[in-house]
């Protein structure tokens, strides 16, 4: 059942219960006087008998004045006739016997109308039962009594029910026009509530129909008042569809760049197996190469495989293991083996405070590797790489920078330098997969820190990785303080990629001396 049938229904089931509650008024107050007026007839019949005995015959009810003597019975008042004549003006009194009917009191709201008998013989006192009869002319109806006389003859007595129809009917127009207003309010209503709530239920519901019909570029039109609710399920809705096809795209981008970087080792070792499986004849060193190559290309598929593992763990947004780690330690560690994988490298490092953070050992380690490697194998041989870690006590954090002097990026590069897969190089012919930065961010993320990078093409890159601080910093470091100036080939797979806060910035220059510009690959 659709929401505008549940209103219909509603309304529609509300109008009845209005309905009916009004009709139940109108009964309710023609019984009530109704009920009044046989109240009426019953306490007055005995006064009319008894007003009638003492009148004597061929007399009527207005003689009664002159009734001497008449003694105060239990229903006359002591003021005798008069009292009684005032009792029953709006009463028709008349002797029935047979047809002939003697009429002795007519009321003055209803002229020349006459009330029939009811069905049926005279009744005594004790059984009097009112009943509705019509007029012999006219349309009024009347309650009326027939009591038994002496001498066999009926006394009927009635009065009119046309105030009793007046009145309920100066109900029933109230009521009428009461329903009449809540027909219009609730009209009002439903139509307001169609045009605020449902036209855009009904519009999201069409957008979603054709999403899911392939037409994934529809949104929802956002009209009406910004702050009603519609507005704002057409707002939430339109973001929800945006960020899933962003989604989309990033999932399409991801699956393609894997298959990318996966394509080229597995083309490689099945190269290397269709001539193996050919026969062709390789002596001792050209197999010893064909080994070393598919062992080669082997793992740089695992490690491939392990980071997008990695990854895909950091995106279940699950906690980390936490205990005091010395973010200093592991920063002169990192630094001192990457001198000597880079023993010709201009390598510093400024760690001479602890810095205690709450984290993953491991996790914090690959982060520092990541940017210290990624710093070496991106730049020049002749580009100093600078490490430094800090303790910010007022605030709080412990920061980690990683700055290079080799030729960094431009704004549109670092802008994506956290993207996945991404790499500023477009051929790809630099080492790594593109995935070291974003496994940094990541994992600095689920410490609950924030990572930002700030390039300038000519003056180099700083990462600076801000971490919260378990506490101020106090032990002096110890072991090496510095590592020296080293260099060789670089060996792993840490890449520079996109990041979160990134800005263009001026770093330390670039040392005098001959520098040859090498093009960086901002996370191959």
């Amino acid at each position: 059942m659709t929401l505008r049938l549940r209103l219909g229904v509603t309304g529609v089931l509300l109008l009845g219960v209005l309905g009916l509650a009004g009709y139940l008024l109108i009964r309710s107050v023609w019984a009530v006087q109704v009920a009044q007026i046989d109240r009426q007839l019953t306490g007055s019949a005995p006064v009319v008998l008894y007003s009638l005995g003492n009148a004597g015959p061929g007399r009527g009810l207005s003689d009664l004045a002159s009734a001497s003597g008449a003694p105060a019975g239990p229903d006359i008042p002591a003021s005798g006739g008069v009292a009684v004549q005032a009792r029953l003006n709006d009463f028709y009194v008349a002797v029935v016997s047979g047809d002939r009917r003697r009429v002795l009191l007519a009321p003055s709201v209803d002229p020349g109308q006459a009330p029939r008998a009811p069905a049926g013989a005279p009744r005594v006192l004790t059984a009097l039962r009112p009943a509705t009869v019509s007029s012999f002319s006219g349309a009024g109806r009347w309650r009326a009594v027939l009591v038994a006389g002496t001498g066999g003859e009926g006394v009927l007595l009635a009065q009119s029910l046309s105030r009793v129809e007046a009145t309920t009917g100066r109900v029933r127009l109230v009521a009428s026009g009461a329903g009449m207003l809540v027909l219009i309010v609730m009209f009002a209503a439903g139509y307001w509530v169609e045009r605020l709530g449902l036209r855009p239920i009904t519009r999201v519901t069409r957008v979603a129909d054709a999403i899911s019909a392939g037409k994934r570029s529809r949104r929802v039109d956002v009209r009406g008042s910004p702050r009603s609710e519609a507005s704002h399920l057409a707002r939430a809705f339109n973001i929800m569809l945006d960020e899933e096809q962003a989604s989309q795209d990033r999932l399409r981008r991801f699956v393609g760049d894997a298959s990318h970087e996966l394509r080229t080792p597995v083309s490689v070792i099945q190269g290397l197996a269709e001539i193996w499986s050919q026969g062709s004849p390789l002596n001792g060193a050209d197999l010893d190469e064909m080994m070393r190559r598919i062992g080669q290309e082997s793992r740089r598929m695992a490690d491939l495989v392990e980071n997008l593992l990695l990854l895909a763990r950091l995106d279940e947004r699950k906690p980390v293991r936490r205990g005091e780690i010395d973010l200093a330690a592991l920063v002169r560690d990192v630094a001192f083996d990457a001198s000597l994988l880079h023993p010709s490298r201009d390598l510093t490092c400024d760690a001479k405070d602890s810095a205690i953070v709450l984290g993953d050992e491991s996790g914090l380690r690959q982060v520092v590797s990541n940017l210290c490697q990624n710093a070496l194998i991106h730049t020049p041989p002749t580009a100093s790489v600078a490490l430094s870690v800090a303790v910010d006590d007022a605030g709080g954090r412990a920061v980690l920078e990683v700055r290079d002097t080799g030729p960094g990026m431009t704004a549109q590069d670092a802008e994506r330098a956290f993207d996945r897969f991404w790499r500023a190089d477009a051929s790809r012919v630099r080492p790594g997969s593109g995935l070291g930065l974003p496994i940094v961010a990541a994992i600095v993320t689920a410490h609950g820190g924030s990572v930002t990078i700030e390039s300038s093409p000519d003056l180099g890159t700083l990462v600076r990785a801000v971490l919260p601080a378990a506490g101020p910093s106090s032990k002096p470091a110890t072991g090496v303080q510095e590592a020296a100036r080293l260099g060789g080939k670089a060996t792993g797979d840490a890449e520079q990629s996109p990041g979160r806060a990134v800005s263009a910035s001026r770093v330390a220059p670039v040392p005098p001396g001959d520098r040859r510009p090498v093009p960086r690959d901002a996370g191959s």
